[in-house]
């Protein structure tokens, strides 16, 4: 009985909320002497790369990523020997501008994408990239990162915390009359 209550309340609220998105923003540290993990694990390496290099990958996953790249974007990829752990890529300028979900500055840059080879999971590759790329983000002179994150993403919000990023916002989108562009309610963290 109480699984069915549930169920009727999912889908009255859907009725009259329409679909629904709920997501964490997470910012990185300012500068890059506040940063947390600073000392890669020294089986991993994180350096930026390219579609050659995502195009050389064994794993379907990391090829996959290739449309991310291009103008406006830096891509970083975490390897164990010479193989491709895991990739992030950071979107900044007018390219974000045109997805629009987080406000930026001229001097702030989005990690629009970030991916683990299956293979790779738990073994720390996510933290590494985040905490590394974004090093070298703010060395090339963006000021601060941001990145969003599903609401109930576990690993994910654990490995940009465990990276020294801080929660600075929940975005929740709700669009009940399916409009061209959803309605979106933002509660700012504490900080």
């Amino acid at each position: 009985m109480i699984n069915l209550a549930k169920e009727l309340s999912k889908k009255l609220a859907r009725l009259v909320l329409g679909d629904y998105s709920a997501y964490y923003v997470y910012a990185s540290p300012v500068d890059s002497e506040n940063s947390a993990p600073t000392a890669s694990r020294p089986k991993f390496s994180v350096r930026a790369t390219d579609q050659q290099m995502l195009e050389l990958s064994s794993e379907p996953l990391i090829r996959e990523q290739m449309h991310y790249l291009g103008e406006e974007a830096y891509a970083y990829a975490c390897y164990l020997d010479n193989r491709i752990a895991g990739v992030c890529i950071y979107w900044y300028g007018e390219r974000y501008r045109k997805r629009d979900f987080w406000p930026l500055r001229n001097d702030e840059a989005k990690l629009v994408q970030i991916v683990t080879s299956p293979s790779m999971r738990r073994s720390g590759v996510a933290t590494q990239l985040i905490a590394l790329s974004c090093l070298d983000m703010l060395k090339r002179g963006f000021r601060r990162t941001y990145a969003r994150i599903w609401h109930s993403n576990s690993p994910s919000l654990r490995a940009f915390e465990r990276a020294g990023w801080s929660k600075v916002a929940l975005v929740i989108e709700i669009n009940p009359l399916r409009l061209r562009r959803p309605n979106r309610i933002r509660f700012n963290s504490r900080s």
